[in-house]
């Protein structure tokens, strides 16, 4: 467990990959048409409140990809659907890491990775609501990823679980339409297994954290 007395946050963006464009892999059906413009405004706040901070107060930037192990899947390594959404490219200095499972913490290092960051706020967006970033929010929670030991109070303290609802998405589901799977899924998660903000919330903090001027005053 990390001993931090400074905010830590993370931004975890999972799977936003070319393959999920497929006109019919997935589905004819998704959720959230404001996902992309959504990911796009959230990766600008992070990347503005990084260049602003020096050392241990930068917040960090995660990027989740899927290499699926079937063959006919868009996101199998021999497809192009297997690279970032040109929108959501990594940058130099952002951590890119791969699994073949529906959780980012299974077969990979993101756990040890987010204890030795020391994340006191995990952030997380990304694709799809009821697989990936589902199974990953859960496990983030349940892991204890973002506790933490206060030196101030001395005490072990919960950190947050920031499930960002409106920058998350995923397709219809037998008889279920994509709207509807994609908020019982979001409110299974809240409470339990995080908190659900929407990305105008989480823009608002991050700004508040770090002093960065509101966009709209600029």
């Amino acid at each position: 467990m990390a001993s931090k007395s400074l905010q830590k946050d993370v931004l975890l963006l999972v799977d936003v990959q070319q393959g999920f464009d497929h006109p019919s892999h997935w589905g004819s059906q998704r959720s959230n048409p404001s996902f992309e413009s959504n990911i796009k405004s959230l990766l600008g706040t992070f990347r503005k409140a990084a260049r602003s901070q020096l050392g241990d107060s930068r917040p960090e930037i995660i990027h989740i990809y899927h290499s699926s192990l079937l063959p006919e899947s868009p996101l199998h390594e021999s497809s192009d659907g297997i690279k970032f959404q040109r929108y959501a490219e990594p940058e130099q200095g952002e951590a890119v890491i791969s699994k073949s499972v529906n959780s980012a913490f299974i077969g990979t290092d993101l756990e040890e990775l987010l204890r030795s960051i020391g994340v006191q706020r995990l952030f997380v967006a990304g694709l799809t609501t009821d697989h990936c970033v589902s199974t990953t929010v859960r496990m983030a929670a349940n892991l204890g990823v973002t506790d933490y030991w206060d030196e101030v109070s001395d005490k072990k303290v919960k950190g947050q679980v920031i499930f960002i609802g409106d920058a998350t998405a995923t397709w219809g589901k037998g008889a279920f339409d994509a709207t509807t799977v994609h908020e019982v899924h979001v409110t299974s998660l809240k409470g339990e297994f995080c908190e659900v903000m929407v990305t105008s919330q989480v823009i608002d903090m991050i700004n508040k954290q770090y002093r960065l001027p509101d966009a709209n005053n600029e």
